[in-house]
C-alpha cells in the first residue's frame, strides 16, 4: 500500500480545512455579536431601571400636587361657605333693623316728646330718655350702656378733660346690675356703645393698659338733666344702627 496521499484525498482534506476555518471564523463572529447584545441588554436594563425610578418620582409628584389641589378646593369651599354665612347674617341684621325701626314708629303714648324736643337732645340723652317700651327694643348691651349713662355722674371720676370711667368700674357697675360678672367682651361693647352714642362728647382712650371712656362736662350735665326730667321718648329711629 502506498504511503503517499492521493491527489483527490488531498483536495478533500484542504476543502475540509477551509470549511473548518470558515466555521471557526463564523463562530468567533457570533460570539462577538452575543457579547455585543449582552452589553446592549445590560444598558437597556439600566435604562429601564432609570425610567421606572423617574416614573415613581413623577407619580409621587402628581399625588402630592393632587393632594394640594384637593386641599385648596376644600379651603375655597370653606371660604365660600363663610362668605355666604356672612352675607346671610348681614341681610338678617338689615331686616332686623328695619323691623325695629318700624316698631318704634308704630309705638304711641300720651307722654311722647315732640320732634323739636327729641332733636334738641344729644344721642345719649335720647337713649336715656327712652320709655320702658322703647328700652325693651334695645339690645342687652345697649341697655347696659344706657344704665351706665343714666348714672354717669355717680360712676365716673372728675378729670381735667371732664369725667372718665374705666373698664374696671364699668365691670363693677354691671356686676351690681346683673348679679354676675360681665364678660370682658361685654364691657368692651358697652364702652363702644357709650362712645358711639356720645358722638363728639365722648371718646375712648387707653392709659397704663386700661381702657377708659372720657365724657365732657357738658355731656355729663346734659345726661343728669335728662335723667331728672319726666319726658319719655318712644317714637324715635335708632340712628346708630343705620
Amino acid at each position: 500500500m502506498s504511503a503517499t496521499t492521493s491527489p483527490a484525498l488531498a483536495d478533500e482534506l484542504e476543502t475540509l480545512t477551509s470549511r473548518i476555518d470558515a466555521l471557526e471564523t463564523k463562530n468567533e463572529q457570533l460570539e462577538a455579536r452575543v457579547d455585543e447584545l449582552e452589553t446592549q441588554n445590560h444598558e437597556l436594563t439600566d435604562r429601564v431601571d432609570t425610567l421606572e425610578a423617574e416614573n415613581t418620582d413623577l407619580k409621587d409628584t402628581v399625588e402630592n400636587q393632587t393632594e394640594t389641589i384637593e386641599s385648596q378646593h376644600a379651603d375655597l369651599a370653606e371660604y365660600k361657605a363663610r362668605v355666604r354665612k356672612l352675607e346671610t347674617t348681614t341681610e338678617s341684621a338689615r331686616d332686623h333693623r328695619k323691623r325695629l325701626q318700624q316698631q318704634f314708629h308704630e309705638l304711641t303714648t300720651d307722654d311722647v316728646a315732640t320732634t323739636d324736643d327729641v332733636s334738641s337732645l344729644s344721642p345719649l340723652q335720647q337713649v336715656v330718655a327712652f320709655s320702658k317700651d322703647a328700652v325693651q327694643k334695645l339690645t342687652s348691651n345697649e341697655q347696659r350702656a344706657r344704665y351706665i349713662a343714666k348714672g354717669i355722674s355717680d360712676y365716673a371720676k372728675k378729670v381735667p378733660a371732664g369725667y372718665t370711667i374705666d373698664s374696671s368700674t364699668i365691670s363693677t357697675v354691671l356686676r351690681s346690675r346683673d348679679g354676675e360678672s360681665p364678660h370682658t367682651e361685654t364691657v368692651s361693647r358697652v364702652m363702644a356703645f357709650l362712645n358711639r352714642f356720645g358722638k363728639d362728647e365722648t371718646k375712648i382712650v387707653k392709659r397704663r393698659g386700661t381702657k377708659r371712656v372720657v365724657f365732657t362736662e357738658q355731656a355729663v350735665a346734659d345726661l343728669e338733666s335728662t335723667t331728672k326730667e319726666s319726658r319719655s321718648i318712644t317714637d324715635v329711629v335708632m340712628w346708630w344702627r343705620q
